[in-house]
């Protein structure tokens, strides 16, 4: 069985599996406690904590049962369902979805995610709608790694941004909707230009209360990227906020992790979007599945904003890029020049690029057809030979 295991981006270290714990839950209110907006000084809310296990349990159990109609209609409809697991016994810092080729989709968390610095309730919940956006979110997909081009395993994965973008623009508003009490308490901490992004976008005083607690936590969130990035490769700290947008243009969309201002902004964006997808469609996946073509962007227009404040960034996205057919290619195969084995790999967005192995390791291509460079020993089916 093929398994599949894409890094989200509010991972930044890789960890091991271990057993799942998955207790009773019980929701608990969350709360937040500080004036936060577009000061670059802005401090972490005071009071605030990571969440406790039954409240972690708990909100995973709510973002789960959200999506689990998506799961049930995806292709072949009925044999999929949504599942997560907490390896309570892993200080790793990580959370990462898998899609494997049965029937699972599982969200994968470790203890040491919830202990992370800058770590409370609120970010929990959005992190775990990122993770949920990985199989929800639709175009654009990841173009490595999917592993899949039938449409049999009922989703391609989403490519890090897009999660965020979902995460803000469709998760946390359904499964904060009803929480009005601590929406409004959330919405009176921001600063006045803050509140003025939901008020301009929204025209109800619940929408805008439930858009202000929704740019709080992509605040707190937008610090906890910034703090694992700098763990992950050490540079001054510098805080992504409100009035600072990256004015970066990419050339192609981007299927990995941005800088933190440029996800900062990628909340935002979603926040402020009226366009809030519906039904059980996973927007832009149609054949060829989880590639990045005209059709799948297409299919998926109807599902985001296109323009204005909600409008997916440019630091990351690029709604005209272009695409390159890697159907003769094929995604990679192995070449030998002057002796030295190499990758020749091709992805619709970057086209066609190389890479090349180290003196002692050849190129070999297993049996599902992906090439890779390996010591001359190992079957890259079967492991050391």
């Amino acid at each position: 069985m093929k398994l599949y295991t894409i890094l989200a981006s509010s991972v930044l270290l890789a960890a091991c599996m271990g057993e799942a714990d998955h207790g009773s839950t019980h929701p608990t209110d969350d709360n937040s406690a500080a004036i936060l907006g577009g000061a670059a000084d802005s401090a972490p809310p005071s009071g605030e904590r990571p969440p406790t296990r039954e409240e972690a349990e708990a909100i995973l159990d709510r973002v789960v049962a959200l999506y689990q109609d998506h799961a049930a209609a995806a292709n072949p409809a009925g044999t999929h369902k949504i599942s997560w697991r907490i390896d309570w016994d892993s200080d790793a810092v990580s959370a990462h979805v898998l899609l494997n080729a049965g029937e699972d989709w599982t969200i994968d968390v470790s203890k040491g995610w919830l202990t992370v610095s800058s770590m409370t309730p609120e970010v929990f919940a959005l992190t775990m709608c990122h993770e949920m956006g990985h199989f929800i979110g639709g175009f654009p997909f990841k173009s490595n790694g999917r592993g899949d081009t039938t449409g049999a395993l009922g989703t391609s994965i989403s490519v890090e941004l897009q999660a965020d973008y979902f995460a803000t623009k469709d998760c946390l508003p359904r499964l904060w909707a009803n929480e009005t009490e601590a929406n409004a308490a959330a919405f009176a901490q921001l600063d006045p230009s803050a509140r003025e992004r939901c008020t301009t976008a929204y025209s109800d005083l619940a929408s805008q209360e439930l858009c202000g607690r929704i740019l709080l936590a992509s605040l707190q969130t937008g610090r906890l990227y910034e703090e694992q990035a700098v763990l992950q490769a050490p540079k001054e700290i510098v805080y992504p906020q409100f009035d600072t947008p990256d004015t970066t243009e990419v050339a192609v969309t981007k299927e990995g992790h941005g800088p933190s201002q440029c996800r900062l902004d990628t909340l935002v964006a979603g926040a402020v979007c009226s366009v809030k997808s519906t039904g059980t469609t996973i927007p832009g996946f149609v054949p060829p599945y989880g590639e990045y073509s005209a059709a799948s962007e297409e299919a998926a227009r109807p599902f985001a904003c296109q323009t204005g404040p909600g409008a997916r960034p440019r630091c990351w996205f690029q709604p005209d890029t272009v695409v390159t057919d890697c159907s003769e290619l094929g995604a990679s195969t192995c070449v030998v020049e002057d002796g030295v084995h190499g990758v020749r790999y091709c992805e619709a967005t970057s086209g066609v690029n190389y890479y090349w192995c180290f003196a002692d390791e050849v190129c070999k291509t297993s049996r599902d057809g992906f090439s890779d460079c390996y010591a001359p020993d190992v079957d890259p089916d079967a492991g050391s030979l």
